[in-house]
């Protein structure tokens, strides 16, 4: 049997206490300093991309410019696409129109002799 098998043990719990505490304090400072150096470096991009976008802004201007025409040519075209679609489409509608009208007219001949009237009574 060895001696003081609990001291041992017991040194060796307080030495895997202290490692895991340091351990959990090096990882911090490194996820710590990683978090730092991106915020810097995203920083210095930011920085850095307005002075490129200031030196390019004349040329996005132009073409932002350019975008909104097209976009508002393609709207052109298309409404006007449309509006030929439904000018076409209007005898279509006129015909089912006059359909409508003549068979409503032919029910009101049919219903003509089932109507009812009431006779009038005269005022005193």
């Amino acid at each position: 049997m060895v001696p003081n098998l609990d001291l041992i043990l017991l040194a060796f719990l307080h030495g895997a206490f202290i490692s895991f505490l340091l351990l959990l304090l090096l990882s911090l400072t490194f996820i710590s300093l990683l978090f730092s150096f991106s915020l810097t470096l995203f920083s210095i991009l930011l920085i850095d991309s307005y002075n490129v976008y200031s030196f390019f802004s004349q040329y996005l201007e132009t073409l932002k410019a350019n975008l909104q025409l097209g976009c508002q040519l393609i709207l052109l075209a298309i409404t006007y696409l449309f509006v030929t679609i439904v000018l076409a489409m209007n005898p279509v509608f006129q015909g089912v129109a006059s359909k409508v009208r003549v068979l409503k007219h032919a029910i009101q001949q049919m219903e003509e002799p089932f109507k009812f009237k009431l006779p009038r009574i005269p005022r005193l």
